[in-house]
């Protein structure tokens, strides 16, 4: 009787696990209708004031989304987002208000499933990963991280919907 070596059948076994957790994580362009929760506008209150999200759905590979700054009667324009199906891609592509970078900044959604999505570049100083995420139907946190000035950054936006 032949004596199996054990390093062999946990390669075997990792290499199955690791194809099918990648299999489990690929975005399908199908799935593009799983963002139609985002419609709407979503606030989040601060000690300043509030932030606002408003998304719509611009055609049907499309989503168009803006964040607002309000503060008493000053509302301030803080950055203009795309989600956008590309062949079997989707990007999360934001442009921030007073950016002098030309290169756009184009995230790749890695994970979309019905409670929200991830989106990342690694290779991107700021942001390199931003998570939405639904809570329920009328809760979205969306949470931004990347890097600056060698220093990690995360920010949380704990939104809630208002229509």
């Amino acid at each position: 009787m032949a004596k199996k070596q054990w390093w062999s059948n946990s390669l075997v076994l990792l290499l199955l696990l690791t194809g099918s957790i990648s299999a489990a994580a690929q975005v399908r362009p199908a799935d593009f209708r799983l963002l139609d929760k985002l419609a709407g506008t979503w606030k989040m209150k601060t000690k300043l004031g509030s932030v606002l999200e408003t998304w719509s759905r611009t055609n049907d590979s499309t989503w168009t989304g803006r964040t607002w700054r309000v503060n008493g009667t000053d509302t301030t324009l803080q950055q203009s987002v795309e989600l956008v199906r590309q062949g079997s891609d989707i990007f999360f592509i934001p442009v921030y208000e007073g950016r002098t970078e030309t290169t756009p900044i184009r995230l790749k959604v890695r994970v979309l499933k019905a409670v929200g999505f991830v989106a990342e570049d690694t290779t991107n100083d700021f942001p390199q990963k931003v998570t939405y995420r639904f809570t329920d139907e009328e809760h979205l946190d969306a949470k931004v991280v990347g890097e600056r000035d060698g220093t990690i950054e995360e920010y949380l936006f704990p939104y809630r919907r208002t229509e």
